[in-house]
């Protein structure tokens, strides 16, 4: 869907102008209901974050790309990896981008949310966690 008139944009205003050819829709209801289809999204929660011009994901720079990741979870999860220094709080291996990230409860009370008992792991650690729980 390349091009201009794949947009939404379009697409709204396509909407627009058919809601409009029915006959008991004046113009301003037509605009009222292509605007609750197509509501207008802010910026700020788009949650894009730019990348360094110098910066690349086959660099090796591991450290910026972490952090870079880390803005894109909720507060939690950012929380706890800026405490574990954007690592696994497992294994300590970074988490890059492309790895799944888990929130591991230390006590297994998913009803207690300090950030003493929050730990940021990859998803096959947290899996191993839960394993090696079992058998004891």
């Amino acid at each position: 869907m390349d091009g201009s008139r794949n947009s939404l944009w379009f697409t709204k205003l396509e909407v627009n102008r058919r809601f409009r050819k029915e006959k008991k829709v004046n113009r301003y209801t037509a605009k009222k209901l292509s605007d609750q289809a197509f509501p207008s999204v802010k910026y700020k929660e788009n949650k894009h974050i730019k990348v360094r011009v110098t910066k690349s994901p086959y660099d090796g720079d591991l450290v910026y790309w972490s952090q870079r990741n880390s803005g894109l979870y909720d507060n939690a999860t950012s929380k706890a990896l800026k405490k574990q220094n954007h690592c696994c709080g497992h294994c300590g291996h970074k988490l890059l981008g492309n790895e799944y990230l888990h929130l591991h409860h230390i006590d297994g009370n998913h009803d207690n949310w300090k950030p003493k008992n929050l730990m940021a792991v990859h998803q096959s650690c947290h899996q191993q966690i839960h394993s090696s729980q079992k058998d004891t």
